[in-house]
């Protein structure tokens, strides 16, 4: 949301107060809502996808010290990155209509 409200900002010229950059934020936040996944959105739910897996392959995933190194483990074993960014689209996809519906 933030990162949509920097975005939207830039492209305004009027001086910022708290009410424009409150109002801003909720347009993005809107905006949001309804577009696609972005990258970084898919990538954060696949990693806490992956770090709430209680097993993988074998191996205890809270071996992992964090979410990064479960991310960095899960990709040395091959497909798991795939999976876990696949479950995550099918989950922001399914969220984002149920926003909308």
């Amino acid at each position: 949301m933030l990162d949509e409200a920097n975005a939207y900002e830039r492209g305004m010229d009027d001086d910022l107060t708290f009410q424009t950059v409150r109002e801003l934020a909720g347009t993005a936040y809107m905006a949001g809502r309804s577009a696609p996944p972005t990258a970084v959105e898919i990538e954060a739910v696949a990693k806490r996808l992956c770090w709430n897996s209680c097993k993988w392959d074998g191996v205890d995933s809270y071996a992992a010290k964090d979410e990064d190194d479960a991310w960095d483990y899960a990709g040395e074993i091959p497909g798991f990155h795939a999976e876990y960014v696949r479950q995550a689209k099918e989950l922001l996809e399914a969220e984002r209509r149920a926003v909308s519906e």
